[in-house]
């Protein structure tokens, strides 16, 4: 049963890996919200989008991450800004890209897979911007 949970999940990742498209957004739009009883839009500076910096942004396509996480929204797996709220150190978060524990995410149906290959320098660059975000 464990193998065919596996397979599961590999086929997911697959599959979201391959539906096309970029998903990670570098909008600085913010959200607009309009008031039932006026015409006037009001305009919310909290949710204004993060913008991945270019570097940051070729590390994350060139080791796959994108498949999965997103700068300001959930995909298969949390939103950058998501993660930088656990205030996690840059280390704990290189260690979870080596190790993910799945159980720090229980939300989450499918379960991140480890990333061995990421070089240390590039996943620690990474994870100082994540915890930057906070």
């Amino acid at each position: 049963m464990k193998k065919v949970s596996i397979v599961l999940s590999f086929a997911a990742l697959f599959l979201a890996a391959c539906s096309g498209g970029n998903t990670n957004t570098t909008s600085t739009e913010t959200s607009t919200t309009v008031d039932a009883t006026t015409t006037e839009v009001t305009t919310d500076p909290t949710t204004a989008e993060v913008e991945v910096p270019a570097d940051i942004n070729a590390l994350l396509e060139k080791n796959t991450c994108l498949t999965c996480h997103n700068a300001n929204e959930k995909v298969v797996g949390p939103a950058y800004v998501e993660v930088a709220k656990r205030n996690y150190t840059p280390e704990q978060i290189v260690e979870l890209i080596y190790k993910p524990k799945p159980s720090n995410w229980p939300d989450y149906q499918t379960p991140m897979i480890g990333l061995p290959n990421v070089p240390k320098e590039e996943a620690l660059k990474i994870a100082n911007w994540i915890v930057s975000l906070k």
